[in-house]
């Protein structure tokens, strides 16, 4: 199944293929006849390979502009107010044999893969005609920037200097264009890696959260004497951080500290973070006068609620973070932006703020495989029944001095839990 909660996504070849996005590029321009479409990918070869076939489908019944070789918030900034739709073919972090499409609205919402596009997604057939069709397509008549203002964006909200070296590791993927092209005027003193575009991942999988994939940023921070270092994702939407001493941000931690600094000058706002967050963080936001909203996991349900309520920012576990000033949607380089701000104004090394937001014990994201997902959830409802029960995104049970989430996961026989505790030895 390839249609997801928040995207489709399959190994290229066997789940998604040309045929495939000739098809799904046909269906889509029959919904958005004669609209606007702005499309764009990522660096996979399973997506190089799909976009000519998508374009042609696609074109037979919409206005189709290409934005080429960019990043998933890019893709978002270019369509909002300008097109009907976005598409971007991605995969996201996962392994380079996989693809995929992300689409969303004129408002930058993401289009639900389940709703919206499985019940008018029918397949196509590709004769030969198609497949030359195909191969001669010619991309640059299709082309457009939606590069330069993006970067206006930034080169404007970023007002001031910052005294500050940092290493940036690009993981091969799409943030290799345009983000590249930024962080390189924004900084003088910077280290970049793993930033050409390689569809292969030859570093390690573009990946933010995976310890193993932040080997490289933390050797860079290391041996350059940096103040901090970043890395991206395969496509660009989420961001990963350590300090200077090489440890790693918690993506719960960078909301905490993203939120206080947007407070100091915005009381009242709404501020969402998803339910496996640590509790630091809607305290920090009620500490400093904004209004906590807890969300389900998932960018497609919080940018949703992020319109509904007029929310100004929201950080999520898994390192994406989401901004109203851009569009209501994930933007890496405003939380860079941010995180910066705040260690500026109060002097502070990143690892000082790392440890004043780290006050719990959590235990980070733990999958488990089980036969039946549903059985563990009612079994585990009635062990704790004694405790505050939420089912808001799986079960969420409140206890004196710890609290946990399971929640199964969408495509796998998995159930993910998160705990956190008021002491080690109680996590443990």
């Amino acid at each position: 199944m390839v249609f997801k909660a928040y995207d489709i996504r399959g190994i290229y070849g066997k789940e998604i293929d040309e045929r495939f996005a000739y098809s799904l590029g046909k269906c889509l321009g029959e919904k958005f006849k004669d609209k606007d479409v702005l499309v764009g990918n990522d660096v996979r070869f399973g997506s190089k390979n799909l976009l000519p076939y998508f374009i042609l489908g696609l074109s037979e019944n919409a206005n189709v502009h290409y934005a080429g070789l960019i990043s998933t918030p890019l893709l978002y900034f270019g369509t909002k107010g300008k097109y009907d739709l976005g598409v971007i073919i991605t995969a996201s972090h996962n392994p380079p044999e996989y693809t995929g499409f992300k689409m969303c609205d004129k408002k930058a919402i993401p289009l639900s893969p389940k709703e919206e596009i499985k019940p008018i997604f029918k397949f196509y057939d590709i004769d030969r005609s198609v497949k030359e069709e195909a191969e001669k397509l010619d991309l640059d008549n299709y082309k457009v920037d939606v590069i330069e203002e993006y970067k206006k964006f930034f080169m404007k909200k970023f007002d001031k200097d910052f005294d500050i070296k940092i290493a940036v590791d690009f993981a091969n993927g799409a943030t290799t264009v345009a983000e590249k092209e930024i962080l390189k005027e924004l900084f003088d003193d910077i280290v970049l890696i793993n930033d050409y575009p390689d569809g292969s991942f030859p570093a390690h999988l573009p990946d933010t959260l995976k310890e193993e994939c932040l080997k490289d940023i933390k050797k860079a921070v290391f041996e350059n004497k940096c103040d901090l270092g970043l890395i991206f994702d395969g496509d660009g939407d989420r961001l990963g951080m350590v300090d200077e001493r090489e440890e790693t941000l918690r993506g719960d931690i960078i909301t905490a500290i993203i939120a206080k600094e947007i407070l100091k000058e915005n009381k009242g706002v709404k501020i969402i973070y998803d339910l496996r967050c640590s509790k630091i963080v809607p305290e920090i936001i009620e500490k400093f006068g904004g209004v906590a909203i807890k969300s389900r996991v998932g960018h497609y349900f919080i940018k949703k609620l992020m319109h509904e309520i007029d929310g100004y920012f929201a950080g999520e576990l898994s390192n994406h973070f989401y901004f109203k000033e851009i569009g209501y949607f994930e933007s890496p380089l405003l939380a860079l932006y941010y995180i910066l701000k705040i260690m500026d104004e109060e002097d502070k090394k990143l690892s000082e703020l790392n440890r004043e937001f780290n006050k719990y014990y959590h235990s980070g994201e733990i999958n488990f495989k089980v036969s039946d997902q549903k059985k563990v959830l009612e079994k585990i409802k009635e062990i704790y029944k004694n405790c505050k029960i939420e089912e808001l995104d799986g079960v969420s049970v409140y206890c004196k001095d710890f609290w946990f989430n399971l929640r199964p996961s969408n495509t796998e026989p998995l159930i993910r839990l998160n705990l956190e505790a008021e002491k080690e030895e109680i996590l443990k």
